[in-house]
């Protein structure tokens, strides 16, 4: 039987620092206007470097923001009309030589990922597109996508291999459902407790899906 490439995206398939801030400046703008109402100036001055650099739900969870906060945030983001202007990782093209069946999951705003995976143009080197969406009230996470692909594709555990950078998100999830987990390391990242296999560039694939 074939096997099964799980791959994430921000920071496996490109880096999301590539991301101009002018391009979402709008955004983070009008937010930390709310953000210096809700909590005050000294306080967003930590927080805004932090939205840059990390995921919002983990951010939100850390500061504690209320629905209120977090509604309204979403609707900047799904508002937005987004000109990313960015590129893949240059190995890139061994991902979509290898043979195996990949699917793409990704955790974020929907509208924000939809944009990140339309501008990169990788729509068709995927048979499946899953999008964690952090807003969705039934949202299951990457453990319970990777869960549904299990019940669906109907494959050894074995030969399944999730490929991401988030020792917290992806690698844990496949972790715990006994999948194989490849920490993607290009920043010099410490192996994960998760991680299986560690690597710094895709070419390290190649030996070890042999």
């Amino acid at each position: 039987m074939n096997e099964l490439l799980i791959f994430d995206l921000d920071d496996t398939l490109f880096e999301t620092k590539s991301i101009s801030k002018q391009s979402v400046k709008p955004i983070f703008e009008k937010f930390e206007s709310l953000l210096i109402k809700e909590f005050g100036k000294e306080t967003t001055e930590q927080i805004v470097p932090e939205l840059w650099k990390y995921p919002f739900d983990f951010v939100a969870q850390k500061y504690k923001f209320n629905n209120n906060l977090n509604s309204k945030f979403a609707r900047l983001v799904n508002e937005y009309e987004y000109q990313l202007n960015i590129k893949t990782f240059e190995d890139f093209g061994v991902v979509q030589n290898l043979k195996q069946e990949k699917i793409l999951v990704t955790t974020g705003f929907l509208k924000l990922q939809n944009a990140k995976i339309r501008d990169l143009g990788i729509e068709e080197k995927f048979s499946e597109i899953h999008i964690d969406n952090i807003l969705d009230p039934k949202r299951i996470h990457k453990k319970g996508i990777f869960k549904n692909i299990l019940l669906d594709k109907k494959i050894d555990p074995k030969l399944i291999y999730v490929i991401g950078d988030n020792p917290n998100s992806e690698l844990k999830a496949g972790f715990e459902l006994e999948l194989n987990t490849i920490q993607v390391s290009r920043f010099g990242q410490e192996k994960s407790e998760y991680a299986k296999h560690c690597i710094t560039d895709f070419n390290e694939l190649i030996t070890i899906l042999k």
